[in-house]
């Protein structure tokens, strides 16, 4: 992780957790004012993806250094441990939605997505069986979530190729015109 992210600069554990997956932070990628929290251990578990299929995943979230990094961690520990309760692997443009991801901000879920903002050779790594798949969790609020259910993850992801003004750091930003 830390050839393509960065030196990690803090690390939270919490021993008392069902997996003992832990959050390692890199600060200033992928852009200056940006932090990004990736997991670390949710690898030990294979995922099914259907179709007999299987992988391990590690998740990464980034968002804006505004944040308190406890309350980011804490989402993210909480939602990897859902994801090895599952026994399911995300997909790419899976939408997984609920309460606001930390208290006080407009975003109520996630998308999956490769993480496009990182050399390619973060999204897969092959030193384990089966391989590990990096997934990045762009943050959704709940117009955005409706609209990709309805119109599908390719809807969702050209748009955003052609939209570049689409703020996807921002835990409070209002919804993406997608229509």
């Amino acid at each position: 992780m830390e050839a393509y992210l960065g030196p990690m600069t803090r690390g939270w554990a919490e021993h008392n957790k069902k997996y003992g997956i832990q959050v390692v932070l890199f600060e200033q990628t992928p852009a200056e004012d940006l932090s990004t929290y990736c997991t670390l251990g949710l690898d030990k578990f294979v995922l099914d993806i259907g179709d007999g299929k299987q992988l391990r995943q590690e998740l990464i979230f980034s968002t804006y250094n505004t944040y308190p990094p406890d309350d980011v961690t804490s989402f993210l520990m909480t939602f990897a441990e859902s994801v090895a309760d599952s026994g399911t692997g995300l997909l790419r443009g899976e939408v997984v939605e609920g309460k606001p991801l930390i208290d006080g901000v407009e975003v109520t879920g996630v998308y999956a997505s490769v993480p496009v903002f990182w050399p390619d050779e973060l999204h897969e790594f092959g030193g384990s069986t089966p391989s590990t798949i990096f997934v990045w969790l762009l943050p959704v609020v709940k117009s955005e979530a409706e609209v990709i259910r309805e119109e599908g993850w390719s809807y969702f992801e050209h748009y955003l190729e052609e939209h570049s003004e689409a703020d996807l750091w921002d835990l409070d930003r209002q919804a993406i015109p997608l229509r």
